[in-house]
């Protein structure tokens, strides 16, 4: 007994040193991308070469590689974000001051690297679970504050971007390990489901409860409610707006819009089966 005792702990120990080591590793490479992210933030670039090479990063990486970085990622993506949401509120003030056209005034963080930030964000929140319903708040403000932007000031891949990282919060929101939650009655996905979006984890697992808070069922709350019919007008101004377009109006984005509508009353209609 005391030898097997003795390989159970040298192999546990073993198993630290290799999980420690793939950390080492996963660390050494997303360091330099982040770091890169924060310089951005103060010196604006049209292009970032970090920002691609974070993104096949984020593709290539498992989940369980993800997970203990996922603050350490998302911080300076939000910085980008902000910077990004910031600069367009701005220009569209000016415009309205000024009367400039918002064609005749650049922005310091240009459109490639704020759809670039989009894409990567919408890949973390794919692949990692959120910490606590404070960082969903924060997050779905930031996100709100995006899509809350005039389409005349910002790219309609940035407006198509804000939708698909509010969808992929969603879809990777799971039940909680609490049997009695309100959350294991959530049993299914939308029928109409897409693309890499049928890819997504299966509902009947279950995460541990974080400081007692389940996510899903935060959104069923009063608290959550101002959130959820800001971000239900938000999505179907979007698709109206494009449908208002005619011939010139976005389809991908009417149906971005209308899929994520379509997932968030899914979720909101079973937890309060």
């Amino acid at each position: 007994m005391e030898w097997m005792d003795m390989v159970a702990g040298s192999s546990c120990c073993f198993m630290d040193e290799e999980e420690a080591e793939r950390r080492s590793r996963v660390m050494a490479e997303l360091k330099p991308y982040c770091l890169d992210l924060l310089d951005l933030v103060q010196h604006p670039k049209k292009h970032s070469p970090a920002l691609s090479a974070l993104l096949r990063f984020l593709r290539d990486s498992p989940t369980d590689s993800l997970q203990p970085f996922f603050d350490y990622t998302l911080f300076p993506l939000l910085l980008q974000l902000d910077a990004a949401v910031d600069d367009r509120k701005q220009r569209k003030i000016d415009t309205e001051e000024h009367e400039v056209p918002p064609s005749h005034k650049p922005n310091r963080v240009s459109d490639k690297v704020a759809e670039d930030v989009l894409q990567c964000l919408e890949e973390l929140l794919k692949k990692c679970y959120l910490g606590s319903v404070n960082q969903m708040v924060v997050i779905l403000n930031k996100l709100s504050n995006g899509a809350s932007l005039s389409p005349s000031v910002v790219s309609e891949e940035f407006r198509e971007g804000i939708i698909k990282c509010f969808r992929a919060l969603l879809l990777n929101l799971l039940p909680c390990s609490d049997s009695s939650c309100s959350c294991k009655q959530i049993t299914g996905l939308p029928a109409l489901l897409v693309g890499d979006d049928v890819l997504t984890r299966p509902l009947g697992r279950s995460r541990k409860n974080l400081g007692g808070e389940c996510l899903l069922a935060f959104l069923q709350t009063q608290t959550a409610s101002f959130a959820i019919g800001h971000w239900l007008s938000l999505l179907l101004e979007a698709a109206d707006f494009e449908a208002l377009r005619g011939h010139r109006g976005s389809a991908k984005l009417r149906i971005e819009a209308f899929l994520t509508v379509r997932v968030l009353l899914l979720r909101l209609a079973l937890l309060m089966h």
